[in-house]
């Protein structure tokens, strides 16, 4: 028989986790890194075990570089997946997703640029869309914010 996921079958969560980071750099413009990871728990609150599972999630981060007009920001997709083998009714794996470097940019005390721009520049991750698949099937999502399904596509 096949695996039909249910309302309330599964839960997910995912809390950001510092992975990492660098020092200052000197010059006109300052610039620091962090690394984050996203740390994933998958339940299985159904009845019955869930086998060959694969989840997919893409991560959606802003990028910004000081020197740029408001409104150029880049979002990049960093895609990735984790493959479940088994997942017994009431058990949860724990798996981190891709590293991401996040950079924060800032110009140095009373510099500023001759065609405008912001001086303070900061990438952040603005959305996290998992999918889990059973097969070709979809069978759960998990988004947040609930507002990324609308602003990004999963392709």
């Amino acid at each position: 028989m096949p695996f039909l996921a249910q309302a309330g079958d599964f839960e997910i969560s995912v809390q950001r986790k510092k992975d990492g980071g660098s020092q200052p750099t000197a010059g006109i413009i300052q610039k620091t890194s962090q690394n984050w990871v996203g740390d994933v728990k998958i339940e299985n609150r159904g009845f019955k075990p869930a086998q060959d599972l694969v989840a997919r999630y893409i991560l959606f981060v802003k990028r910004q570089r000081a020197g740029q007009q408001q409104g150029e920001d880049q979002v990049e997709k960093i895609k990735g997946e984790y493959k479940v083998a088994e997942l017994k009714n009431g058990a949860s794996i724990n798996f981190s997703t891709s590293s991401v470097k996040l950079r924060h940019q800032q110009l140095s005390g009373n510099y500023y640029f001759v065609g405008g721009g912001i001086s303070k520049a900061d990438d952040s991750i603005v959305g996290v869309w998992i999918k889990l698949f059973k097969g070709q099937a979809e069978v759960w999502q998990y988004v947040n914010p609930t507002t990324v399904t609308s602003k990004f596509k999963w392709k």
